[in-house]
């Protein structure tokens, strides 16, 4: 399997994921702002800022376009120059399958053009400002359609590892993000009494990871701030905490490797074995005292890291200097 189509492999399913979870997040996000009396600072800033995009929103857009919520939500969906935004990781996703069209399942192709058709050619934009909530959870149901499709349509081999790959660290990304997204609105003190607007916030936060219905199935305690970190952090049944995603992605890795003939000792598998260790061993108290941003900001940047590190062993591997130096025209990032 060359790299090219490897790489193309990865992206796919993790831009899927991408506009799966922006669009969770957008859809009760935007339900939470007109449910509950939140102040300006507490309502759209904190989503652009949880999601990486505020320096370019501001630059772009202005200060004040950072608290109305209608631009936040143009900005987050039909912005292609955004980074997370759901048109963007669609075309992305588009392209990259239609780059590997060979690779991907017939049932697979047809499902994620039939969305991009919607999307682009006029139903989308017309539900999006007929009714913004019915147009999120489309796009959820028809992302969800996608990845079903995958799982059963395609052969589960190395193509299909590096899908996975793809998708599971990106929901670790997500979950993260989204989490911090609760904590940063809070403020560094979230331990308080639960108010019923900070229950409702964490209600929001739970539906915005899918996490709704497991959570109170699993959990027989209140609900409260630390119960919902703990089981979108550490609950290793459920397919969108972070300690999940994770083991998942090492178990792909594996599989990756083995195939690839690099065994247990490259260095990608080496950083997700560790970052599984050290999630599975987290001290929740420790990480609310210290402060729990600290932590969600620490899970994103080393889910970064570990893109990266993939990214070296397998999309951009640079050859031996034996064979580099002995092969005409080849240097050693080829």
């Amino acid at each position: 399997m060359i790299s090219r189509v490897a790489e193309d492999c990865f992206w796919l399913l993790r831009n899927i994921e991408r506009a799966n979870s922006t669009a969770r997040l957008l859809r009760v996000h935007s339900g939470m702002v007109l449910d509950a009396a939140l102040p300006p600072s507490r309502t759209w800033r904190p989503l652009l800022i949880v999601l990486g995009e505020e320096p370019s929103f501001l630059e772009r857009m202005g200060a004040s376009k950072a608290v109305d919520g209608d631009a936040v939500l143009e900005y987050l969906t039909w912005d292609t120059r955004t980074g997370v935004s759901i048109s963007r990781s669609l075309r992305a996703a588009r392209e990259g399958a239609r780059t590997i069209r060979e690779t991907v399942s017939l049932e697979m192709w047809d499902t994620l053009n039939a969305l991009w058709i919607w999307l682009t050619r006029g139903a989308g934009r017309r539900m999006y400002n007929r009714e913004r909530a019915a147009f999120y959870e489309e796009v959820t149901h028809r992302c969800h359609q996608f990845l079903g499709a995958c799982q059963s349509t395609m052969l589960h081999e190395e193509p299909f590892d590096f899908m996975r790959l793809g998708l599971n660290l990106e929901r670790a990304n997500q979950t993260a993000r989204i989490l911090d997204l609760q904590y940063h609105a809070l403020g560094p003190d979230s331990r308080g009494p639960e108010s019923a607007v900070r229950a409702a916030e964490w209600i929001a936060i739970l539906r915005a990871c899918a996490a709704y219905e497991p959570f109170f199935k699993k959990r027989s305690a209140p609900l409260s701030g630390p119960a919902v970190a703990e089981f979108l952090l550490l609950e290793p049944a459920f397919p969108g905490s972070v300690l999940h995603s994770l083991q998942r992605a090492r178990n792909f890795l594996r599989r990756i490797g083995g195939t690839a003939g690099r065994g247990p000792s490259s260095p990608s598998l080496a950083l997700v074995s560790q970052f599984v260790d050290d999630v599975e061993t987290l001290n929740l108290q420790e990480a609310f005292d210290e402060g729990i941003h600290q932590t969600l900001t620490s899970i994103v940047d080393r889910a970064a890291d570990l893109a990266a590190a993939i990214r070296e062993d397998y999309f951009a591997p640079q050859l031996p200097d034996a064979v580099a130096t002995s092969t005409p025209g080849v240097t050693q990032d080829a």
